[in-house]
């Protein structure tokens, strides 16, 4: 749920709403929205989705909602009620500030409230996976806004550290102009990719166009061939884990870069122990921005209805006639695609998120058991002996500790949440690493994995051809005796 949605409302006076929301949105945004454009009562009308009363509370992200999900406006059948809400302002260190709000009052007379004369500039507030920071963004939410119109809630608190707020603008600036760099010279090598390592010969690179030139000329590029190459081997193997704040938007392709660029990018990271420990944040990684489609381009077409029905019975087919499988088939299929896997990867990449958007990397082999995950986890909690629990989402499942990663689905990566009291240490939070980075030694691994399965394919070619060879001349010297 990265990206903007659409969902689709229809009006008791027979026309059909179309309504733009985001995973934030309330259901009861989206209803006040319709009703606003058609004239109707907020509080006479509930949305159903199906049979079901969608709650005007709930946030779409947890709704479970499709895209173009059609919802229809009907009566309500109650009086929907609106009363205090009873608010928890959890601390950094533990200490929870509790009082009673009208759903109509903001973040910032909340804060307010409770004796908390901190600087609003430097505060986050985070509720359900949603961020609210800065003076103005706190004055301009409500408790209304964020779907809480009765019954309680917690709001986690964080400072905003300035040593964190440089480095997240210097990586952003140099994202930016490692990119600006990029499509220059993209455009002046004929299609040819070049990568730059040093982020300040890329600023020098920025000031004029005659050093542009002089520096394109020393950086060496990858040819074409060995480019399609890589692109073809990152396509069949996409499989790297998103770093995106939501889950699911998909997963990115990297170019590979020059082999001298790339060595020397590698050994510029800094991991903070073992399993290549790496720790980066969410919140310095641009989001791409995409255009916003009109409302007409979601609407259903005959071919469109065509396909449909099209899919629908392909798929009905297919199970149609698909064999009946017994419990040994069933086991003896789920045991050849751990063979699989095993075979084929002999690394998995886990990513640990943490509530307050930091992430924990490691590396861990597919045979290995979930509790090293959690003593992984333990070596950077400033108490390393708090209890805590790991799960993956959505659905929600608590990972079991004695599992094997490979039985858990966690190969060849995943993403497990942490839920605990404890959090990451400040020193290791201070070590961030440029997200870019990251997905760069995540190439790396991947590639190295790749080149493996290339060398053990290779020497089954070799020894099958040598056999081939072997047998063609003693049969070859058969021939010639009995010629004799």
């Amino acid at each position: 749920m990265a990206t903007n949605k659409n969902v689709i409302v229809l009006v008791p006076n027979g026309r059909r709403q179309n309504v733009g929301v985001t995973p934030n949105t309330t259901i009861l945004q989206i209803l006040e929205e319709v009703c606003q454009k058609h004239g109707y009562n907020v509080d006479s009308y509930d949305l159903k989705h199906f049979n079901h009363i969608l709650d005007p509370n709930a946030i779409l992200r947890f709704a479970g909602l499709a895209n173009n999900a059609q919802l229809e406006m009907v009566p309500c059948t109650k009086i929907r009620s609106i009363s205090n809400v009873t608010i928890g302002i959890q601390l950094e260190n533990g200490e929870r500030l509790m009082s009673e709000f009208t759903p109509n009052v903001t973040l910032a007379e909340i804060l307010k409230h409770v004796n908390f004369n901190e600087d609003l500039e430097k505060i986050i507030l985070i509720y359900m996976h949603r961020e609210i920071s800065g003076l103005e963004a706190l004055k301009n939410t409500t408790l209304k806004a964020l779907g809480l119109v009765n019954g309680k809630a917690v709001l986690r608190l964080i400072q905003k550290r300035p040593q964190s707020i440089g480095n997240i603008a210097l990586t952003t600036s140099k994202t930016v102009k490692i990119a600006e760099y990029f499509n220059i010279h993209k455009r002046d090598s004929g299609n040819k990719y070049s990568l730059i390592a040093d982020t300040n010969e890329t600023s020098e690179c920025l000031i004029s166009t005659g050093k542009q030139t002089q520096k394109l000329g020393e950086l060496k590029t990858c040819s074409q061939n060995e480019e399609r190459k890589i692109m073809k081997r990152e396509y069949e193997n996409n499989i790297i884990p998103s770093t995106s704040t939501d889950n699911y938007t998909g997963n990115q392709i990297l170019l590979q870069p020059c082999n001298k660029h790339e060595t020397d990018d590698l050994n510029n990271i800094e991991f903070l122990g073992e399993r290549n420990a790496l720790v980066f944040n969410q919140t310095s990684i641009q989001r791409k921005s995409r255009d916003e489609l009109p409302d007409d381009f979601y609407d259903l077409t005959v071919d469109d209805a065509k396909i449909l029905l099209r899919d629908a019975k392909r798929y009905r087919k297919e199970l149609e006639e698909a064999p009946l499988l017994t419990n040994i088939q069933r086991q003896s299929n789920q045991e050849k695609r751990i063979l699989n896997q095993l075979n084929k990867y002999h690394y998995t990449i886990i990513r640990i998120q943490f509530p307050d958007q930091f992430v924990l990397q490691g590396l861990f082999q597919p045979m290995e058991t979930v509790q090293a995950i959690k003593d992984f986890i333990k070596c950077y909690l400033i108490d390393a002996n708090s209890d805590f629990i790991i799960f993956t989402t959505p659905p929600k499942r608590n990972l079991n500790p004695n599992s094997r990663l490979v039985n858990e689905n966690l190969v060849p990566c995943a993403i497990v949440y942490y839920s605990g009291s404890s959090a990451l240490k400040l020193d290791v939070k201070e070590k961030f690493t440029d997200p870019k980075k990251v997905e760069l030694q995540v190439a790396n691994v991947r590639k190295s994995m790749l080149n493996k399965d290339e060398n053990v394919n290779n020497d089954t070619n070799s020894r099958s051809t040598f056999n081939t060879a072997t047998n063609n001349e003693s049969v070859i010297g058969k021939g010639s005796k009995i010629r004799k």
